[in-house]
């Protein structure tokens, strides 16, 4: 299904095996701070066990969703995407969610985290935890109005959320 947010045209759908390249496109058009929040630290590319961990998803017990946009010149360009993979607590996952620099601020984040929820949810899973660079203010108010909760942590870098399913 097509969206149309403040004129920009994409859709949502599962991330496939063969999105390798507009995963590392994704990549290259984050600043450096976009980066750090993601990754918790300044890396210049995506190491190749993480790529090849997030194309290969059961889409069960994990999962992700990439945003798309359609282009005026009729191509596709991957523009966001939100994950979610086991933790060591059963039916509990860690989300994670990156949208392109000159994409935030336009609901996409939003609609990526709703459709990762809503399928965490058709497949029994209990929680969605995150981890939340304490300087990520808008990351922070996107989680909180998605009906997260903050929870008690023993790290100043971060701050955890908990979404009950």
């Amino acid at each position: 299904m097509m969206i149309h947010d403040d004129g920009i045209d994409y859709q949502i759908r599962p991330i496939q095996p063969s999105d390798k390249a507009g995963l590392i496109e994704l990549f290259d058009m984050l600043s450096p701070e976009s980066r750090r929040f993601r990754f918790a630290h300044a890396i210049n590319q995506l190491p190749g066990a993480f790529i090849e961990d997030v194309l290969n998803v059961d889409q069960v017990t994990e999962m992700a969703f990439v945003a798309e946009e359609l282009t005026h010149e009729g191509k596709k360009k991957m523009i966001g995407i939100s994950r979610y993979a086991p933790t060591d607590i059963e039916a509990s996952c860690e989300f994670s969610l990156t949208v392109a620099d000159a994409y935030t601020s336009h609901g996409i984040g939003s609609r990526l985290l709703n459709r990762l929820i809503e399928h965490a949810k058709e497949h029994g899973i209990s929680q969605l935890v995150g981890y939340v660079l304490t300087d990520n203010i808008r990351m922070a108010k996107l989680v909180s109005e998605l009906g997260f909760k903050r929870v008690p942590n023993d790290s100043f870098d971060y701050t955890k959320y908990v979404l009950t399913l």
